[in-house]
């Protein structure tokens, strides 16, 4: 076994070992908390994303039209998704450049 899994292991295995005293003894401490919790819900701040109005109506499957905001989309959507589509034409030229290396070894080989 290499070192670092004996080393997991003996860290692991070591406070069992020891007992219930240096498991409780390494445990964090827990406080309890018996404050009651507040009954209404806090306040939404100002977000550029979250519809004015009726929220239910746009929360579904097939929003309404007009549901969301100004502030999706923009040059920083467009700056992923090109990172996107450039990531993936590369997958794909790697991918035919390796298929081509590939058959022409074969046919160079005689077929063996």
């Amino acid at each position: 076994m290499p070192r670092r899994v004996l080393v997991a292991l003996v860290a692991v295995l070591l406070p069992l070992l020891a007992g219930p005293a240096a498991v409780a003894a390494a445990a964090p401490s827990v406080a309890v908390v018996t404050a009651t919790p507040p009954t209404d819900p806090p306040a939404v701040t100002d977000n550029d994303f979250i519809p004015q109005g009726n929220l239910s109506d746009c929360v579904s499957a097939v929003p309404q039209p007009d549901c969301g905001s100004e502030a999706r989309g923009g040059w920083r959507q467009l700056l992923v998704l090109a990172a996107v589509v450039v990531g993936l034409a590369f997958v794909g030229w790697r991918i035919t450049r390796t298929v081509r290396r590939n058959r022409r070894a074969l046919e160079s080989s005689d077929g063996r």
